[in-house]
């Protein structure tokens, strides 16, 4: 079963995510966002990041596509509640597709404890090469 993540801006849940990418040794996750009571996902995004001074780093008003990080009071918990830290969490995507978030930096200790099936799948990738060499 995928374990499901609650992204939230301080104690509002605005969506959940799987994290069902991985990239263990960037110490990063990223996963599709399913949105929770928000109509407009660049609507929503693009005034709340304005607001509160966060780093939009790509905005294209006419396709409703945003690319912010930095986000003030957004953190992703798992099912035990326990955040997911990491240097930097971004939000991307477009209203007519999905959003992801991706989070990168989280420190390899912290990794392998919330991660371990992302960790262990990117271990096993080299002992299978080494098996079939």
């Amino acid at each position: 079963m995928t374990e499901r993540y609650a992204v939230k801006l301080y104690d509002v849940v605005i969506g959940y995510t799987s994290l069902e990418k991985a990239d263990p040794p960037l110490g990063m996750v990223s996963g599709k966002m399913e949105l929770e009571n928000i109509e407009s996902g660049y609507d929503f995004f693009s005034v709340y990041c304005k607001e509160t001074e966060s780093q939009i780093n790509v905005d294209y008003p006419d396709f409703k596509f945003i690319d912010a990080e930095s986000i003030r009071g957004l953190n992703i918990f798992n099912a035990k509640d326990i955040p997911i830290v990491g240097e930097v969490a971004t939000i991307r995507g477009f209203d007519s597709d999905s959003f992801e978030i991706e989070i990168t930096g989280i420190p390899k200790h912290d990794y392998a404890a919330l991660f371990p099936a992302h960790t262990e799948a990117y271990e096993n990738q080299f002992k299978s090469q080494l098996r079939s060499e």
